[in-house]
């Protein structure tokens, strides 16, 4: 009796300081959401600092052994960090400064955003509900803002009415037209970023019609009407703002919606599913080795020549369409080739590279002669070869991809609404999705200053999701296992 009432009594001590603390997090949530600055090292430090108040106040209700399959999960993300600040790539990138201290809030960062989502759990109060409504609330005011401001630097339809208009800054035609610009705020001013750039957010916002088929109107108008508004106002701006690119991304963004609502709504059988995943997911593996290996146009190392898959394709019209000679391709051969080769500048020097990673210095051709430009693939993917090497892009890989096998046994195993889940795993499939095939990391018009994704606000979302499935897929799955245990016994003593 006298435990009971401790135990009680120690559960009610934990949910009286997790209520704070868990406020704390919507707040910080909110802000990250908002993209407040758009600084990474700001987010690094929220979330390091939200981090250690939640262990500090659920540290006697931590499992130590759950902790330690969860740390292999975030050592792939925290050495992909380590590895981003070593390479040249971070010379520049938006308020992380060269050779500072700053630069390791990248891998800090990176794995206290997924280390909040898991812990957060332990307060005993937080509610995913709240967070997701706040997370969204904090993306559709960015974006309203973007737009209202936009349509009165423009007018509504501009990308198609100046689509071949150009500012002039320096003297000479700025490198995208005006059909391709739009404003956004970031550092609490508007600046001109790229429309892609503009458009990922909106995208995002799509995925809120996904709840509606599992919230009742009548029972629940308010939670109805508000994901009802973020996915109309994420219409209403691609609509505003609608070109060529921005249409066809926002079909493929359909599809997925579409997809993971008939998936959810109709509950389809997961072994077909996994068949099917296992199937295109080995195309896909196969068509990216492919490409990578075709962009190789020389010698890799003193006994690999793999120049011949160049001259295939070249030697047929269609394949040297589709890998050689079209706008999408063509930016991402020009990071792939050299991947495995010892390149030399401009200067004559030679520049050294591990698996596409530098490591004696020097200036690397994609940048030109003695400065730090990017060229941008406009995917998160390709970029991250460019950036970090072979290794960076496989343990970037490793995390989402473990990420996501997390998310899909959260939303089997977990006792969350369907609504929540339906949303989480729609914000994490078609934010990585869209940034796959389109993501400007250097979206500034008029100057060259680098965001990476891995800087992105949305990737540490995307974190915080990963950790809090990781967190609950695992407890949801234990507590099914003691139920069964229990129902097991009390068949036995029944017989």
């Amino acid at each position: 009796m006298e435990k009971d009432e401790k135990k009680e009594n120690k559960n009610s001590n934990l949910l009286r300081f997790g209520k704070p603390v868990s406020f704390l997090l919507l707040e910080i949530l909110a802000i990250i959401s908002f993209s407040l600055g758009s600084s990474f090292a700001f987010f690094a430090i929220l979330s390091a600092l939200i981090l250690i108040l939640i262990i500090i106040v659920t540290f006697k209700e931590i499992k130590f052994d759950g902790i330690s399959s969860f740390a292999f999960f975030l050592f792939p993300i925290f050495i992909f960090g380590l590895i981003s600040i070593l390479s040249y790539f971070k010379y520049d990138p938006y308020n992380v400064m060269y050779e500072s201290p700053l630069a390791f809030l990248i891998p800090i960062g990176l794995t206290c955003f997924a280390a909040t989502g898991y812990f957060i759990n332990l307060t005993g109060s937080f509610k995913i509900r709240y967070a997701l409504i706040v997370i969204y609330s904090g993306i559709a005011l960015l974006t309203l803002i973007n737009l209202f401001v936009t349509m009165i630097q423009f007018v509504p339809f501009y990308t198609l009415i100046y689509r071949d208009s150009y500012y002039y800054y320096n003297g000479s035609p700025s490198s995208s037209s005006v059909g391709n610009m739009a404003y956004f705020l970031m550092n609490f001013s508007m600046v001109e970023v790229s429309l892609t750039y503009f458009s990922y957010y909106p995208l995002i916002l799509l995925t809120a019609f996904l709840p509606l088929g599992f919230i009742s109107f009548k029972e629940n108008k308010k939670l109805f009407v508000t994901y009802l508004a973020f996915g109309c106002l994420g219409i209403l701006t691609l609509l505003l703002t609608i070109n060529k690119m921005t249409l066809l991304i926002l079909f493929g963004v359909a599809i997925i919606i579409g997809v993971i609502a008939l998936y959810t709504k109709f509950k389809f059988n997961t072994k077909p599913l996994k068949i099917v995943g296992i199937v295109f997911g080995s195309l896909f593996v196969l068509g990216l080795l492919f490409i990578i290996l075709n962009a190789q146009e020389g010698v890799a190392g003193p006994s690999l020549r793999i120049g011949w898959i160049r001259s295939l394709t070249t030697s047929n019209s269609f394949l040297n369409r589709l890998f050689n000679s079209n706008g999408i391709i063509n930016a991402y051969n020009s990071i792939l080739d050299g991947l495995f080769l010892r390149i030399s500048n401009e200067s004559g020097s030679i520049m050294a590279k591990l698996f596409g990673f530098p490591i004696n210095g020097g200036y690397v051709d994609y940048f030109g002669a003695m400065t730090w430009r990017l060229t941008d693939s406009q995917s998160f993917f390709f970029d991250t070869f460019f950036t970090s090497g072979l290794f960076g892009v496989l343990l970037l890989t490793i995390t989402i991809v473990v990420g996501i096998r997390m998310m899909f046994k959260y939303y089997v195993n977990s006792k969350d609404t369907q609504a929540d889940k339906v949303m989480i795993m729609g914000f994490i499939l078609v934010s990585l999705a869209v940034a796959f095939v389109r993501f400007d990391a250097t979206p500034f018009i008029f100057d060259k200053t680098i965001i990476p994704f891995y800087m992105n606000n949305i990737f540490a979302i995307d974190l915080f999701l990963f950790g809090y499935c990781f967190f609950n897929s695992k407890k949801a799955k234990e507590k099914e296992e003691v139920v069964e245990i229990k129902e097991e016994n009390n068949n036995e003593v029944q017989a």
